[in-house]
């Protein structure tokens, strides 16, 4: 039996594994990130719900102080939505504080995205009107 030359085997199977590794190891880097992100988006969206509720619903202090949270989590609060429903709320009744960011992800060899991401909390208001 003659064995064939296989000096360049190395090479080219290591070329087939890095085109499938390294898309692979920035999935689980970007996805990892990603989830990161909505974990502390929905952090901050249950602290400003029951912010709001203190506060007896949307107001400016509710805005910079959810632009707080957000820059002191990573997040850059220019990019963020802020939804505040009602605007308005007395005693025991529900505020709903919802984020909405656009968040890209990138995977080099396959593609580039913007995911949608999105946090809500509710809170009772604790202001009687």
């Amino acid at each position: 039996m003659i064995l064939g030359d296989e000096r360049g085997l190395a090479t080219v199977e290591t070329t087939l594994m890095v085109v499938i590794l390294v898309p692979l190891l920035f999935a689980v880097i970007e996805f990892g990130a990603l989830y990161q992100r909505w974990l502390a988006a929905e952090s901050v969206a249950a602290h400003a719900a029951r912010y709001a509720g203190e506060l007896g619903g949307d107001d400016a202090a509710l805005r910079r102080y959810v632009a707080a949270e957000l820059t002191d989590v990573g997040i850059d609060p220019t990019r963020v939505r802020v939804e505040v429903d009602p605007a308005t709320v007395g005693w025991r009744q529900p505020v709903r504080v919802t984020l909405r960011s656009d968040e890209r992800i990138d995977l080099p060899f396959i593609f580039g995205t913007v995911v949608p991401l999105t946090a809500t909390a509710i809170a009772r208001g604790e202001v009687q009107r």
